[in-house]
């Protein structure tokens, strides 16, 4: 099993999220969804769950929109799994 998978598998989705907008790229609503989708969609029962958890973390502040995907915004914080150091990435 890859580490990502695995991250979304095991993470609460605001975890994952902040994850993969740690750097300023950020991630695409489609390729957010691909994660989920393979993954069963585990902790958010379907899509609609999954853009029900964005939106939630975009009128928090801790993503927002840009540019047709989903940056960090203003109250980001780093992912609980990344401090810990739970998982490795080679």
């Amino acid at each position: 099993m890859s580490i990502i998978r695995a991250i979304v598998l095991n993470e609460k989705p605001e975890e994952v999220i902040l994850f993969f907008t740690k750097n300023e790229l950020g991630i695409s609503f489609p390729q957010l969804d691909g994660f989920y989708n393979r993954a069963n969609y585990a902790h958010v029962t379907d899509v609609v769950g999954l853009l029900s958890v964005v939106k939630s973390m975009s009128n928090a502040g801790f993503i927002k929109y840009s540019g047709g995907g989903i940056v960090r915004g203003p109250k980001w914080r780093e992912p609980a799994f990344m401090l810990e150091g739970k998982y490795t990435f080679d």
